[in-house]
């Protein structure tokens, strides 16, 4: 019996150490495959490296050590007159002033070279004019054939002219640059609106950026007068001087025959003959005759491309009529389509008014009496570009 619990004893401790063993083997390769693996790199932060889109805590918080005051103890008009806090916020306000004032100088600048090329425009034309009102008189009075003093007022005035179109060059180089201005106020604005919403900021802060808005929209306004201004000021001297080059190719005729040619239509003033023409009191009046629309037009020229040839049709349309109707009146209508704005019609409308006068030039020289051609003007919606209608009286 003790043989047999002896050797049972054995066989226990024998298969315990055998156990052991085997285990002792199998942590030994696990730890031999741990250590083959190779460690994983940690992270290191790089320096200018944006770890997160959000605006960080410290980044909110001012540069110096000095202490944010709480601004609602201030009144709006102390707010104002603070410098700009050191918030994250206020940190962007300087540097927006300095984008105003320098693009407020820009516009200071070109709005003051603008005035002062006018002015030598005005005193051009007013030259312009004093020469051509000469040649006229001595014409009216009677003169020799290509009287030098005729001709040398007339390189004169010529000369008058080729200024005031090297000064309208100028004038629109000015256009373009009060453009770029436009467009920085428009950027600026465009930054303040998106500054004003950032988190970081104390009221202080937000002050200081109304203020500056403020000033940024006056500055916008100023400069949409001044752009609309030029607009107007190139588009009225641009008819003047294509007209007044005609007017002189007349005034060159009479100063090689020695006299005057007479009131020719050139010279026929379009806003003065409707003012007449709506009067309509004195007998005199009664020579200028009044648009009287019934029916469809005769003619439609629609001036989409300010060089389109129309004289063919045009002549062949009134030859006709006048063929049929040796007696016929007709009636000119410059229709000029409404604007975005006020100053964009009122362009519309002098630049239809200038293609009448570009038709009516075209009626006199196929032998039409200017007397049969009653003028008229008006701004409809239903026209997208400038048209010149002709009706039969």
């Amino acid at each position: 019996m003790k043989k047999i619990a002896s050797g049972m004893i054995y066989k226990y401790i024998t298969l315990i150490i055998v156990s052991l063993a085997i285990a002792s083997c199998g942590l030994q390769g696990e730890r031999e495959e741990i250590a083959d693996l190779e460690p994983l790199p940690e992270e290191q932060p790089q320096d200018g490296d944006e770890t997160s889109i959000l605006i960080d805590d410290d980044q909110m918080l001012p540069t110096s050590d000095d202490p944010i005051v709480d601004d609602r103890e201030f009144s709006r008009a102390e707010q104002l007159e603070s410098d700009p806090s050191g918030t994250f916020v206020g940190q962007k306000i300087n540097p927006l002033r300095e984008d105003f004032e320098a693009v407020t100088e820009a516009f200071l600048v070109h709005r003051v070279s603008y005035e002062e090329v006018k002015s030598r425009v005005y005193g051009a034309s007013t030259e312009f004019y004093g020469t051509v009102a000469a040649i006229s008189t001595k014409l009216q009075l009677g003169t020799t054939p290509g009287n030098p003093v005729l001709v040398r007022q007339y390189d004169q005035a010529q000369g008058e002219l080729d200024n005031i179109e090297e000064y309208m060059r100028e004038i629109n180089l000015l256009n373009q640059k009060v453009n770029a201005d436009a467009g920085v106020v428009a950027l600026l604005k465009s930054t303040l609106n998106k500054t004003l919403r950032l988190a970081g900021a104390i009221d202080q802060d937000h002050r200081h950026l109304e203020l500056l808005e403020d000033d940024t929209e006056k500055l916008e306004i100023d400069i949409s007068r001044l752009i609309n201004e030029i607009t107007e000021e190139i588009s009225r001297q641009s008819g003047f001087t294509k007209i007044e080059n005609q007017n002189l190719l007349v005034m060159a005729v009479a100063i090689r025959n020695g006299e005057s040619m007479g009131t020719g239509i050139l010279n026929r003033s379009f806003l003065a003959a409707q003012a007449l023409a709506d009067a309509g009191a004195p007998d005199e009046q009664l020579d200028v005759p009044k648009v009287k629309i019934s029916g469809l037009p005769l003619v439609v020229i629609r001036f989409d491309d300010p060089d389109i040839d129309y004289e063919k049709t045009l002549f062949d349309a009134i030859g006709v009529t006048v063929d049929k109707k040796p007696g016929a009146t007709f009636g000119l209508v410059a229709v000029a389509p409404i604007g975005k704005n006020d100053g964009e019609t009122r362009i519309n409308s002098s630049k239809v008014k200038k293609y009448a006068e570009r038709v009516l030039r075209s009626l006199v020289s196929f032998g039409l009496p200017s007397k049969k051609v009653a003028l008229s003007a008006k701004t409809s919606g239903d026209v997208v570009v400038p048209e010149v209608h002709i009706y039969v009286q």
